[in-house]
Order: structure tokens, then C-alpha cells, then sequence
């Protein structure tokens, strides 16, 4: 017949488990030889150094709406109701210094943007920013987000060019020029 472990047997075997494990962690391992692996790197492709780039500029968006006379955006897909839900846009939107849509164009937006909520006016914005003016020609950034009031900001998730693997954000305050012009002013970080 078993009996129940007496509490100074249970007490001599925690002690003996303690001191076997400490015996395990007072080993001195700096005079155990060591073999040496050479860590693979953490960027074995020569990756471009990371450098912080700062641009400002605007976006320009004519709508597809009744009154805008050239838009630079069509609507693919319509939406359902009550507030558009699905509705698409392709885009090819310009970018410019200021805000005068008769600047010289530094590059083009172009993507999608499609009303993403079934509640409020949100809408989900994938585009690449393809770059043509001087030290950024052919350089493209990739560009993520929602906006779904007049500022907020967008995911930088990737780049070619000057901007290979880009990260960041755009900060964007939106706004109506003579009501068929949309503005977006860009804080590129």
C-alpha cells in the first residue's frame, strides 16, 4: 500500500532539483572552446543605404463629375447604396509643386480609389506615384491608405529609383478648388 510523500521528503527533493540546477547555470562557458558560424547578413544584396527624404507637393484630382470638363479619373464601377458602397475610380491624377494645375507636372498618381464603407464617405486609395522630374525621374513610390475626411495620412510601402524599398508616410489635407478641382497638399516623409 502507497503512502502520501512526507513533507521532508518533498522538501529534500526540491532542494536536491535547485541545487542540480544551479550546478547547470555556474558553468563557465567562456572556457569552453567555441566554434565560430559566421552570421549570414542581415542585407546580403548590397542593399542602398537608408537615407530620410522630405518632399512637399500636390496632388491634383479632376472628378468625374458632371461639371468638370477633362477628369482625370473614370468610374468603373458603380457603387450601391446608401453612400456608394464599391464605387471605383481609376486614376491618373498629376502632381505639381504648388497648386496651380498649369504648373509644370512632376509626376502622375496612378491607380484606384473605391468607396470602402457601407457608412460614411470612406474611401480606400492604392496608387503609384511615378516621378518624371529631374533627380527623380523614373522613380516611383507605392502608395496606401484611406481617407475619409479633408487630412489624414498614407502609407509609403515601396519604391523604385532613388526610392528602392521606401517607407514612410504622406500626410494630405484635401481641398475644393472652384468645385471641380480636388487639391491635396502632400507632406512626404
Amino acid at each position: 500500500m502507497a503512502t502520501a510523500p512526507s513533507s521532508s521528503s518533498f522538501l529534500f527533493l526540491l532542494i536536491l532539483l535547485l541545487s542540480v540546477l544551479g550546478m547547470a547555470s555556474s558553468t563557465d562557458y567562456n572556457t569552453q572552446p567555441s566554434i565560430q558560424v559566421p552570421l549570414p547578413s542581415l542585407c546580403p544584396c548590397n542593399c542602398p543605404k537608408e537615407n530620410e527624404t522630405l518632399l512637399h507637393m500636390n496632388l491634383h484630382q479632376l472628378p468625374a463629375w458632371p461639371n468638370v470638363p477633362n477628369p482625370n479619373e473614370v468610374a468603373v464601377i458603380t457603387g450601391g447604396p446608401p453612400v456608394g458602397f464599391g464605387q471605383t475610380y481609376v486614376d491618373d491624377w498629376f502632381l505639381t509643386m504648388g497648386t496651380d494645375p498649369n504648373q509644370k507636372i512632376i509626376g502622375r498618381a496612378q491607380g484606384y480609389h473605391i468607396q470602402a464603407s457601407q457608412t460614411i464617405n470612406s474611401w480606400y486609395f492604392s496608387h503609384i506615384f511615378v516621378l518624371q522630374d529631374d533627380w527623380f525621374a523614373g522613380s516611383t513610390l507605392q502608395v496606401l491608405g484611406i481617407y475619409a475626411s479633408e487630412s489624414g495620412q498614407w502609407s509609403i510601402v515601396g519604391g523604385t529609383g532613388v526610392f528602392t524599398n521606401a517607407h514612410g508616410t504622406i500626410k494630405f489635407s484635401r481641398s475644393v478648388v472652384g468645385g471641380n478641382e480636388v487639391i491635396y497638399a502632400l507632406d512626404i516623409h
